[in-house]
Parts: C-alpha cells; structure tokens; sequence
C-alpha cells in the first residue's frame, strides 16, 4: 500500500513541475522565517589573527621608551552577529592590536589586546588572549668604535696595513639596556689573498666586552655598512745612518764611529718608493766641540709616502773617538777667502793656536805649514771696523785629523 502511495507522489511531481517549484519556493520561506524570526543570531571562530604593535606615534615612542620584546602572538576570537551578516563576513577585516596609551616610563606592562571588527556589524564575544606581557626601555644615543679584523694572504715582500674606514664610530640608539651592553662594532674580512688595495661594503656586528654577540632587533643605526679600504703595500727592513762631520775642519769620520739603536726599521710605502730607499739618513753629528765619547738623540724623519711599521720616532746614536792623540800646533798659514771687491779687509793675528787629534801615524806626520786656518766671508755681512769671524782648518788631503774645538780670528775692515 505504502509503495503505491510513493509511486504514485513522485509520479505526480515528475508530471506536474510547477508542484516542484512552488515547493522549492515555499522551502526557501520557511527557512528565511526560522532565520529571522525564529533564531536570527549566530556566532562564529576566527583564528590565527596576528596582534599588532602600533609603535610610531603612540605614548611610549612620545615618551622615549622602545620597545624591549617581540611580538609575535596571535589571538581568536569568537564573533555574534545575525546569520546573514556572519555569512558575508570579511575575516581580514578582523585585526588585533595592543593598547599603548598608559605606557609613560620604563618598566614591564600587561597590555590590554583590542579587537577591531572592521565596522561589520558584529559583536566580540570572547577572546583567547587578553593581556600580553611587554617591557620598555628609555632610548638612548651612543656611539661605538668599529673595529675590523683582516684574513688572508698577501704577495711575498708585501703586508696589509691597518684597514681605514671614512668614520670609525656608527651611531646606535635603541633601549639603554640594550645600547649599554654595547662594547664595539665588529667587522671581519676574509679572503684566501689580497693582491692589492681594495675597498669592501662592509655590515658588522654589535659585541660586548665578553664577545657575545649583540641582537640589533630593537636598535636603530645611522648606517648599516661601512665602506672599509685594506692596503696592500711593499715593506722593507733598512738602516739606519748618520754622518760624523766636523765644522772646524778635518776627516774625524776617519777614526771616529756612530753607533745607531736601532740599527734597522722596517718601512712601507708603493713599490715604486721602496725600491729607491736602501738606508734612512739622520743627517750629519758635529763632533768639532766633543772631546770625548757622548750620545745623541736624533728624530727619524721618513720621505713622504713612507710609513715606519716600527713606529720609531728617535734614535740613539752614540759617537765614539778610537785611540785618537792629541797635539797643538801654531798656525801662522792665515787665509781670509772671497773677500768682495773694493773691500780692505785684513786679518790682524799673526798666528792661531789650534788643537788637533787623529791617528798617531797622521798625527806624527803634520806640521804646523801642513794646516791652514781659513776664513771664508762668502755670503757673510762685513761691515766696516773689527770683526770676528768663524775658521775652519785644512788638512793635507787624505789625512786622517781634525780640529778640536771652535776657532775665530779677526778681520778688520777698513
């Protein structure tokens, strides 16, 4: 019976399509009723919505706090509305933010997470975080000493300088309890050779003073690479020298040694430079007044464009008289030399007492008529009157003495 009763509906509706669309119709009704009349509000989850930190113009950036922790929680949240509001809504609409506006010192704070339901017309029911714990810090300005540390080989003969950077010092600020654990700005270059000047872009790493590395998360820099030159440059070990000289006449360089400390520097400098040097000159000792063995300090003066590795800046010399004798002789041979034109002038002793040392042979050998006391007024003033004026002795060529001591004689011009 019952299966008769079936057939017998589903043929009708089969026959009669306007049945099923009045049904549809009619179906469609009752549910919009139930909808709005009979049950019109719903709820529903939506997840995963990342809580933001609105840093820029908020209480603590005003106040001169930075932030010390990452955020990086997210929150659900649970939503009513009427159902057809819930079936259009737009989930991205939905975001989450922390409540800044009590942050005013330096401190931890449990920070209220609010929800913004993008104006749809919903309500907040219940949220799954409400409170996130964040720390301030006061902002602070420093600046710290970069330091760069160079790896790798060079060409034999040659080294690497100290790397140059145009600014030695990058400017941080972030929260001080950061800043201050801050004890340099480290930069590494490594490579398997350096075969010449070359200049590198550099980023570097904040350390402190236990070489811990120093997270830049929460800090802000005035450059975050720094352009760092490595030279490359030739160097060479040479001595050093000095001349013995004596200006009241003779060859003392003949029994009198400088001894130099240090005896060598090493240089550096282009290639071009180096291989012209072979010695550094200290330039000349008047030994015509020392009478004994003494010591001098003499500055290093490099040529331009040479650095010394050494980093001397003086040397000692120490000046030494070997198994030199003594003798005194009267010299009657008087020479007063480029005396101008039109000018009378004379020299009034007759004779000069003189001391002179040297090898015992050299010595034993000169005569008073061997040595002439010279007085040459090349390039001198020579006014009219009485005036006493600078010699210089001579030696016979080869002779190995010289004067001890300074002499004058006197010219008079008339």
């Amino acid at each position: 019976m019952k299966e008769q009763i079936k057939e017998k509906l589903v043929a009708f509706f089969v026959r009669n399509w306007q049945w099923k669309l009045l049904s549809l119709l009619l179906a469609f009704v009752i549910w919009f009723v139930i909808c709005e009349y009979v049950d019109p509000e719903t709820d529903t989850t939506v997840s995963n919505i990342k809580i933001a930190v609105n840093y820029e113009g908020s209480v603590p950036q005003n106040e001169g706090l930075d932030i010390m922790t990452t955020v990086d929680e997210a929150v659900s949240v649970r939503v009513s509305g009427s159902r057809d509001t819930i079936a259009l809504m737009n989930h991205n609409k939905i975001t989450a933010y922390l409540d800044l506006s009590n942050v005013t010192r330096s401190g931890e704070y449990d920070l209220p997470v609010r929800i913004d339901l993008g104006g749809q017309n919903l309500e907040l029911v219940d949220q799954s975080v409400e409170t996130v714990r964040v720390r301030f810090d006061t902002n602070i300005v420093s600046s710290v000493k970069v330091n760069v540390t160079v790896t790798g080989a060079v060409p034999e003969g040659y080294i690497l300088e100290e790397p140059t950077m145009l600014n030695n010092f990058v400017t941080v600020s972030g929260p001080k309890a950061i800043v201050d654990t801050i004890a340099s700005a480290e930069i590494e270059i490594v490579q398997e050779s350096f075969p010449e000047t070359s200049t590198f872009s550099c980023s570097y790493e904040f350390k402190d003073a236990d070489g811990n590395v120093v997270e830049k998360t929460f800090l802000q820099t005035d450059t975050e690479t720094i352009e760092v030159t490595v030279t490359v440059v030739k160097q060479k070990t040479v001595p050093l020298t000095v001349s013995i000289v004596n200006s009241s006449g003779g060859m003392d360089s003949a029994f009198c040694t400088a001894t130099v400390e240090p005896e060598n520097i090493t240089i550096t400098g282009s290639a071009e430079t180096l291989d012209t040097i072979n010695a550094i000159d200290l330039g000349v000792i008047d030994v015509a007044e020392q009478t004994e063995n003494f010591e001098s300090s003499v500055t290093v003066v490099l040529p331009n464009g040479i650095k010394n590795v050494n980093n001397v800046e003086t040397a000692k010399v120490s000046v030494a008289f070997n198994d030199v004798q003594t003798r005194t002789f009267e010299v009657t041979n008087l020479v007063l030399q480029n005396v101008p034109d039109g000018t009378n002038a004379q020299i009034s002793e007759g004779s000069l007492t003189v001391r002179v040392r040297g090898i015992a042979e050299d010595l034993k050998a000169l005569t008073a008529e061997d040595i002439s006391a010279v007085v040459d007024v090349r390039n001198q003033a020579l006014p009219s009157g009485t005036n006493r004026l600078t010699v210089v002795l001579t030696f016979p060529d080869g002779s190995k003495v010289g004067a001890v001591g300074k002499y004058q004689l006197t010219v008079v011009v008339s």
